[in-house]
């Protein structure tokens, strides 16, 4: 019987792993073509180095997405692409509107996007959700073209992560 229900939660596990993760397929798909725009109470921009860092109230908009940070930096490569966003915050929080009119919502103590691995990385009390359905963990990982979630918690709650869906909301 306790296989079963074993059985049962692994199962139930990857189904809201995937709705989870097929939810960010359908971000709204302009939202990377809009403006980039940034406030806080301070910026310091280092030219030669490709650095910015935001600090203090920062909140970041670009289409549906939305950042709130007590601290973002950012940084671009020698072409001057976009190499890493890192936000900081007690919490840091992101939500992004998807084209099924639902809203992803994130929040970390870190929030790391990597856009040439196509990776976003919560880290410190990490949390990713959509209406009552959830992942909470130490550390979230998610691919944006592979549509991959990995989440880990090793320092607290006992070394688990904890997810909580609602079959209904899975139908929808």
């Amino acid at each position: 019987m306790l296989h079963i229900i074993q059985r049962a939660r692994k199962i139930n596990f990857l189904v809201l792993m995937m709705a989870l993760a097929s939810q960010s397929a359908f971000a709204l798909k302009d939202d990377v073509e809009q403006p980039l725009n940034i406030v806080s109470k301070e910026q310091i921009a280092d030219f030669e180095s490709n650095k910015a860092i935001f600090i203090k109230d920062v909140v970041a908009t670009q289409g549906s997405m939305e950042l709130h940070a007590d601290k973002a930096e950012l940084s671009r490569n020698s072409s001057g692409e976009l190499q890493e966003v890192k936000a900081y915050g007690r919490p840091a929080t992101f939500k992004q509107k998807q084209d099924d009119g639902k809203i992803i919502h994130s929040q970390s103590s870190i929030i790391q996007y990597l856009p040439e691995k196509n990776l976003l990385v919560l880290i410190g009390r990490a949390t990713i959700w959509q209406d009552n359905s959830h992942v909470d963990g130490e550390r979230i990982e998610y691919n944006t073209v592979t549509k991959q979630l990995k989440a880990s918690n090793e320092n607290s709650q006992g070394g688990r992560v904890q997810s909580t869906f609602l079959p209904q909301e899975l139908k929808k």
